[in-house]
């Protein structure tokens, strides 16, 4: 093989290893499996989870002031019955979802289901 050969597929590999590592430094490509919620039957419903979410603000206030792109609210991740809710946090940030995710390993949650979700 020339070197001139060698030296263009040296670099090819190279710029290609580059590209990958800030794909997953950046969080194009997660590396956290997908988070899911329960099955639609198994959710409270929307009620239970606003007075889950309304009896635990501090809690929540708490999450939000982890990230300036984190927010709390509740979420009807059901198309086929909107009256399903849970708890929806929303991130941007994978250092927002890893401090979102050891904060609510460390407290009682909100006595509904949480869902994480990076926008």
């Amino acid at each position: 093989m020339k070197s001139t050969s060698k030296i263009t597929i040296s670099i090819i590999v190279s710029l290609l290893l580059i590209v990958g590592v800030l794909v997953i430094i950046n969080g194009w490509i997660t590396t956290f499996p997908k988070d899911t919620h329960p099955s639609c039957d198994k959710l409270p419903t929307v009620a239970e989870a606003t007075t889950a979410l309304a009896n635990h603000e501090k809690f929540a206030k708490e999450i939000e002031e982890l990230g300036d792109g984190i927010k709390v609210e509740v979420g009807k991740p059901c198309p086929d019955d909107r009256e399903r809710g849970l708890v929806l946090v929303s991130y941007d940030l994978k250092s927002e979802r890893e401090a979102i995710s050891n904060l609510l390993s460390q407290s009682e949650g909100f006595g509904v289901p949480v869902h994480l979700v990076k926008r």
